[in-house]
């Protein structure tokens, strides 16, 4: 399994063209993606909520992807509880387990539509949920050269924007003194 991403986006006056359902298609069709999970709601009036939902995942593949979770948070709650690797085994066979157990797991379909009450007429929400299936390889290449993963953020060009701007102010500071 990759990493498994999480994004939440509000289009304000919203436009249906097709072309982020395309891109995503088409990340899901090349194996650079894989959509676990992805809603739209759109608000096309005051009583009028549309909501699409799409995955590229089978009940099975499902089922699969809760237990591994369900394993993971076992194995770091047996860990911290227990102190050691027996405690962190049977930590994450009890999560395993009791993630299965759950049954429908996720947001309600009432959770998901209470969402749509704080959108304004026009506007949608995009709840995605994306596997990096490209980033397995090199992650498990970084864990063998023995990396720790400490944070990881994204570099947006608003973001290159803001630091040109605090570089020219420390610039300007600088000249300044």
């Amino acid at each position: 399994m990759g990493p498994i991403q999480i994004f939440v986006l509000g289009f304000e006056d919203f436009q249906a063209t097709g072309a982020i359902a395309e891109q995503l298609e088409a990340l899901s069709d090349a194996g650079t993606i894989r959509v676990v999970d992805a809603r739209m709601l759109y608000k096309a009036s005051d009583d009028d909520l549309l909501a699409v939902q799409a995955s590229d995942l089978d009940d099975i593949e499902r089922e699969d992807l809760r237990a591994a979770a369900g394993a993971l948070i076992g194995l770091g709650a047996g860990a911290v509880l227990g102190g050691d690797e027996e405690s962190a085994a049977a930590g994450m066979i009890l999560g395993a387990d009791a993630a299965l157990g759950l049954g429908e797991i996720g947001m309600t379909e009432e959770q998901i539509f209470s969402l749509g009450d704080a959108l304004e007429v026009g506007d949608a929400l995009m709840l995605l949920v994306i596997e990096n299936v490209w980033a397995s390889e090199l992650r498990d290449a970084l864990r063998d050269a023995g990396v720790v993963f400490a944070q990881q953020d994204y570099l947006t060009p608003e973001g290159l924007v803001a630091l040109g701007g605090l570089l020219g102010l420390d610039v300007a500071l600088d000249a300044a003194e």
